[in-house]
């Protein structure tokens, strides 16, 4: 299970909060994700998510790293090891990925799927459970951490 840290919340409240009050419902997370996401890993836009798109999404996640590492300065030679790695482990952290929403079975993510899944990693990021994803998230994680506790996963 993915923990989120502080600097995790405040990026989705900055890059989600639609309406200004410093907080992100559901709604806008979802939205955001899945509804207006220009990347989205239904490629076909047939309403399925299948391993082959998500493999897809990961190899264009590896070109835009390609291209931030270049602007600062790696070497070619490192680049292409980074490719060699990444493009062998691809499909199977596709598998991963599609396991992970796919509850069925059948190697397709359908609507109802990617729903309960968005709707899972919402409540990992809304840490108070009171329907946003707020700041108060954020003191509560720090608070747990500072006094020792287990992150809840």
């Amino acid at each position: 299970a993915q923990s989120y840290s502080g600097e995790k919340v405040n990026d989705v409240i900055y890059d989600m909060d639609d309406n200004g009050n410093r907080s992100v419902n559901f709604q806008e997370f979802y939205e955001d994700n899945v509804t207006y996401s220009d990347d989205s890993l239904d490629v076909n836009k047939d309403g399925y998510i299948s391993e082959g798109e998500i493999v897809i999404d990961i190899k264009e996640d590896l070109a835009k790293t390609v291209k931030e590492l270049r602007k600062l300065g790696v070497s070619e030679a490192n680049i292409k090891k980074t490719i060699r790695a990444e493009i062998k482990s691809s499909e199977a952290e596709a598998a991963k990925v599609l396991k992970k929403m796919d509850t069925d079975g059948d190697h397709l993510v359908e609507p109802e799927e990617l729903l309960a899944y968005q709707k899972k990693q919402f409540r990992k990021l809304d840490r108070n459970r009171d329907g946003v994803i707020s700041k108060v998230d954020i003191k509560k994680e720090e608070k747990k951490k500072s006094k020792g506790w287990p992150i809840r996963q």
